[in-house]
């Protein structure tokens, strides 16, 4: 991986539509120690050039420990079922998507939206909860339920070095009743986001942010669009 695509200390872009396939959503790498972890993985067909971006960041990609999936969606997740035939990781989510993951449902999954197959994948770590706290070697990944996109939309965040990373994946959206889609319980979520202060964003469709002021304004211009 070259500079443009380092985020922060051990912290790297892993996928997205202008790295891997116009089909992906942003998947970015994280290295704890020993471990390292993705969060989100891609739309499926990208898979081999995942692989590739995480060894041009220096990384091994044997030392995969966990793949989190922020939500069900394809553009998220395709690659789930490759990572874990091929590696010894867990995958995460929340226990609201998981079932969507496991069944490959076409629709709840959107994988009949983007033309593709997802194939099905046992989810080895079912979320539960509020908030939950994963090791990743000497740091933290803090698992948020962030429901509204999805019932079990999660996002993210990392303390490191003195900065909060927050990765929030489809703070955005789209909002649709095959997926669940909750305003109320979106506008909830976003408010949390806000209320961590983060000092860098990473978002699932929209890239990277960095500074407070331009996160907060980001999150609050889709809230002023959906006004209660």
């Amino acid at each position: 991986m070259n500079n443009s695509t380092r985020i922060g200390p051990g912290i790297y872009l892993a996928a997205g539509p202008d790295l891997t396939d116009p089909r992906d959503a942003f998947a970015y790498l994280v290295e704890g120690g020993n471990e390292l972890a993705l969060i989100d993985a891609g739309a499926g067909p990208s898979y081999p050039r995942i692989i590739d971006q995480i060894r041009l960041a220096g990384q091994d990609p044997d030392r995969l420990g966990m793949i989190i999936a922020t939500h069900a969606h394809i553009d998220h997740t395709g690659a789930l079922a490759d990572f874990s035939r091929d590696y010894n990781i867990s995958i995460v989510a929340h226990e609201e998507d998981a079932r969507a993951l496991e069944t490959a449902d076409p629709v709840f999954t959107a994988a009949r939206s983007y033309g593709l197959d997802l194939k099905p994948v046992e989810v080895t770590l079912k979320l539960r909860g509020r908030v939950n706290r994963l090791a990743l070697g000497e740091s933290e990944l803090v698992c948020l339920h962030t429901p509204g996109h999805t019932p079990g939309s999660m996002a993210v965040y990392l303390d490191r070095d003195g900065k909060r990373y927050l990765f929030g994946q489809d703070i955005h959206g789209p909002f649709h009743a095959s997926f669940g889609s909750d305003l109320a319980a979106w506008r909830a979520s976003m408010k949390m986001l806000i209320d961590l202060q983060p000092d860098v964003l990473c978002e699932g469709h929209y890239g990277i942010f960095y500074g407070a002021e331009k996160i907060i304004n980001f999150i609050q211009e889709f809230l002023n669009q959906y006004p209660k």
